[in-house]
């Protein structure tokens, strides 16, 4: 239906027959229907924690970065910095994150996980590395590969953690999905 939609049909368009109109091409479109996808399987696996993907993102970047200022989380996971102080609020009522002022700096607060928000987050990222290939299953494992190099490189979010953070090695698994592509590898035809 390149012509606009003016073909005539006596029978009713279904999904299959749609005419994207040029949006099967637009990146933006291709990546919002790709999170939902992803999402749909996300809250599918974790509806028992009821959490929301924000939420859970939150606790594990605290849970890595112990003493992460606020406004430090809310920018890397892109969040506005009132959305992240509302967030805090209830997964600090929840007894999962404590705030701390250092002693150094009384104007900033640092974040930390309580115990409960420890086991929780340990917990959640197991479920993660088990889960983490379900939701784009159509995928071969190269491919997976290939899609997390993108959207890492589109996001600027690093393969692997700063080198000053390292402080422990990378399961086998996770250091193979996220190693950087090598330059002048030979093609497998």
């Amino acid at each position: 239906m390149a012509n606009g939609g003016a073909m005539n049909r006596d029978q009713p368009i279904t999904a299959r027959d749609v005419d994207y109109g040029g949006l099967e091409n637009a990146a933006g479109f291709l990546l919002r229907l790709a999170q939902l996808q992803v999402f749909a399987h996300f809250y599918k696996a974790f509806e028992q924690h009821e959490l929301r993907l924000g939420a859970i993102s939150a606790l594990i970047i605290i849970r890595h970065n112990p003493g992460i200022r606020h406004g430090v989380l809310a920018e890397v996971l892109s969040i506005k910095l009132a959305h992240t102080t509302k967030m805090l609020k209830s997964l600090e009522s929840q007894g999962l994150v404590v705030r701390h002022q250092p002693a150094h700096d009384r104007r900033s607060v640092e974040l930390r996980l309580t115990e409960a928000g420890e086991a929780l987050t340990r917990d959640m990222q197991e479920q993660v590395r088990r889960h983490k290939d379900l939701s784009v299953a159509g995928l071969s494992e190269r491919e997976r590969n290939q899609l997390k190099r993108l959207l890492r490189k589109l996001t600027g979010v690093p393969a692997y953690p700063p080198r000053h953070l390292a402080t422990t090695q990378l399961p086998a698994t996770q250091a193979q999905d996220n190693r950087p592509p090598r330059k002048n590898r030979a093609r497998r035809s």
